[in-house]
């Protein structure tokens, strides 16, 4: 019974880090993530291509140029860090952290790979010069199409941003960040932004299942 109890425990942990890095530093603002020492500069470019990413996703979800890589996949950088920060956080609780840790990312991130690229439906492959590749063998399951639409929220609802959570779905919750079911109303943001492309687009539609990308 002990085991099941790690099992949430690095569910837990893995969604806060997931939550906590999509919303304060890929959504942050790099003049202030840049103060800070060591890794500032690393968290300011990731909060400018992460921006960089957003401005290139339509608001169904496909992206404007398919060779466009910037924050589709985790880079090893990101694995690497992320590694540092779950081993850090589980190692006076959990078994064998560094494994756990190891195991753990590598799950997380082989399953972002997979599933965030296909969310937006980027067709090239990541090479394991790149990061963890992309290996056509995870299912698109009714948990993926769940994630699919939660995910197009984040993207597609514009303005205030909502469903940070992308793998593991649980501090949006908790933090009440979560969007409103699958359904995206941008008109009164279209109003005031014409010069956003993508108002030209869909500006109120629901989401079903015959949208998700597989």
């Amino acid at each position: 019974m002990k085991y099941y109890y790690y099992i949430i425990f690095l569910y837990v942990v893995i969604s806060f880090y997931e939550w906590f890095l999509h919303r304060y530093i890929m959504h942050g603002d790099p003049e202030f993530l840049r103060k800070f020492p060591g890794i500032g500069s690393y968290m300011a470019d990731t909060a400018k291509h992460h921006v960089e990413h957003h401005k290139y996703v339509n608001i169904d979800m496909t992206l404007k140029d398919n060779n466009h890589t910037t924050e589709v996949y985790f880079p090893w950088s990101m694995t690497v860090l992320l590694g540092i920060l779950f081993f850090l956080t589980i190692r006076k609780v959990i078994p064998m952290p560094a494994v756990v840790a190891v195991i753990g990312v590598f799950l997380h991130n082989i399953l972002w790979n997979n599933w965030h690229t296909r969310f937006h439906d980027y067709k090239p492959d990541v090479s394991v010069t790149q990061g963890l590749p992309k290996l056509h063998i995870f299912p698109t399951t009714f948990i993926y199409d769940y994630l699919w639409r939660y995910h197009t929220i984040h993207h597609s609802q514009k303005g205030e941003k909502y469903n940070f959570n992308i793998i593991f779905p649980l501090f949006d919750h908790i933090f009440g960040t979560v969007g409103n079911a699958s359904c995206i109303d941008n008109m009164e943001y279209c109003k005031k932004n014409h010069h956003d492309e993508r108002c030209y687009q869909k500006q109120h539609h629901c989401y079903s299942k015959k949208d998700v990308i597989k």
